[in-house]
Formats: C-alpha cells, sequence, structure tokens
C-alpha cells in the first residue's frame, strides 16, 4: 500500500477529479488523500452549475497544516489534476517543492488539464502556471496531444513531432492520452528513457466525462506497486476499457466496472 496526495475538483454528481481518480487508486489498495481544489455540484454538462473555488489562501493553508504535522515523508507519490486558478497552482507547486526536499526520489504525477479538441478550457493565465510551476516538478505527466501542444507550444501530428514536444517539457516519463483516435480506436503513447510505446484501445461511443481521471489514477496505481512503466499502462488501460465498456450512454462513469483485483 501507498500514500498518495491527490490535489484536485471534487464533484458530488458525476465521477470526474477526485471522485474517479481516488477510487481507481483506493480499488488497487492505496491510501489516497484528497484534497479539493474546487467544489462542483455535478460535472459540467450533468446538471445545475453550483461551483466553488476552493481560495488559493485556504489551500495553501490546508498544505501547510499538513507539513506542519509531519506528513510529508509519509508520502509515496503526489498526483494534482484540475486548478481553477493561477494562484491555487502556485500553493501547490511550492508545497510539491517542500515535499520533495522532505522525501527525496517521491513520484509527482502531474496531469495537466488544460482543455481539448483544439481549445483551452481553463483561463490561460491557469494554464500557464501549470506549464510553468507545476509540469517541471513533474516525475510523469499525463497530458492529451492538445495538452501537450500547448505545453509545448509546438505541433505534434506525427509520431516524430510528438516526440519532438515531449523532449521539450523536460519530464523523464509522459504519457500522451488520445494521441490518435480512429472510428474503431484510441492510441496511448508511452514516451520514456528514449523509447517511445504505443497502446491501441478500443473506442468506445457516448462516454461521460472522467475516463482521463480513472486512468491517471489506475497508472500511479500500478506504478506504486512497483511495475515497469509498459506493465503499468497495459493494466491501467485494460481496467480502463472495462469501465468505459459499462458507461456507454450512461450520465457518469460506472467504476463499479473495475473488476476485482
Amino acid at each position: 500500500m501507498a500514500r498518495v496526495l491527490v490535489i484536485s475538483s471534487h464533484v458530488t454528481h458525476g465521477n470526474v477529479g477526485l471522485t474517479a481518480t481516488a477510487p481507481a487508486l483506493q480499488w488497487l489498495r492505496h491510501e489516497v488523500w484528497p484534497l479539493p481544489t474546487v467544489l462542483l455540484a455535478s460535472r459540467p454538462g450533468l446538471g445545475k452549475m453550483a461551483r466553488h473555488a476552493v481560495p488559493a489562501t485556504d489551500l495553501a493553508a490546508m498544505l501547510a497544516a499538513l507539513e506542519v504535522d509531519g506528513s510529508w515523508p509519509q508520502l509515496d507519490a503526489v498526483l494534482t489534476g484540475y486548478f481553477p486558478s493561477p494562484e491555487a497552482v502556485i500553493a501547490a507547486a511550492d508545497a510539491i517543492t517542500r515535499i520533495k526536499r522532505a522525501k527525496p526520489g517521491i513520484m509527482v504525477m502531474v496531469d495537466p488539464i488544460l482543455g481539448d479538441a483544439g481549445a483551452l478550457y481553463i483561463p490561460e493565465p491557469t494554464a500557464r502556471a501549470i506549464r510553468d510551476r507545476l509540469v517541471p516538478l513533474a516525475t510523469i505527466a499525463t497530458p492529451n496531444l492538445f495538452e501537450l501542444q500547448w505545453l509545448a507550444q509546438s505541433p505534434a501530428g506525427d509520431r516524430a513531432a510528438v516526440e519532438a514536444a515531449v523532449a521539450c517539457l523536460s519530464v523523464p516519463t509522459v504519457v500522451v492520452t488520445s494521441a490518435q483516435v480512429s472510428a474503431d480506436t484510441i492510441e496511448t503513447l508511452l514516451v520514456t528513457a528514449g523509447r517511445t510505446i504505443a497502446f491501441q484501445s478500443p473506442r468506445h461511443a457516448d462516454i461521460p466525462n472522467g475516463p482521463g481521471d480513472v486512468f491517471a489514477g489506475l497508472l500511479l496505481g500500478y506504478l506504486l506497486k512497483r511495475q515497469d512503466p509498459e506493465t503499468a499502462m497495459v493494466n491501467a488501460l485494460d481496467a480502463l476499457d472495462g469501465v468505459l465498456a459499462e458507461s456507454e450512454g450512461r450520465p457518469v462513469l460506472q467504476l463499479s466496472a473495475l473488476p476485482k483485483v
């Protein structure tokens, strides 16, 4: 069992953010310390939008309280997801810097939630803060293809362009989700240790929001079980496929479809 600090959004109705990532990690028998950056009643598009961003000063204070309690050496990994403001990103980045000093070699996964389909869906100053302050702290990053292009400020169409864009991030391991999408398959790329490995998964139609959050939790969870990155990718994508198959046409991801460990 590993202990993971997860900093992301919390949604009451709709399995996205913490309510998708934390169950995936817990399914793999890890202990999750969830810290919300924003509270939502329902995910966007599912119900009435009621949203409360956690003030960056409060986020920083909660992280500082954990530090005073001597929590950092207990952690085995940190995972970051959605941030509502550049100030919140800075609060998290400053804490992660201190965590890395307290626990050298700790795994830091940054899921840079910026946008998709050619457009940002967070304010650009927040996206810049994620690029400039958070991504450089990562040992592994999991952008989708658009997010990779935006972070690297470089087109990433073919495989060589993707590899060049990944090199701009200076992150030891990068997983590019939705690197190529066809009518039947979705390609995910693992770029690590000078190698690029492609994984093909079935494409499912009419899927609710949240697969990226589940995948990040699954991948980190398998890596924390000391699996090599290629094996962890295979297992994470396989478990995610079961969830997606059960979730087609449903309003929220069916996390109960995770198979028995």
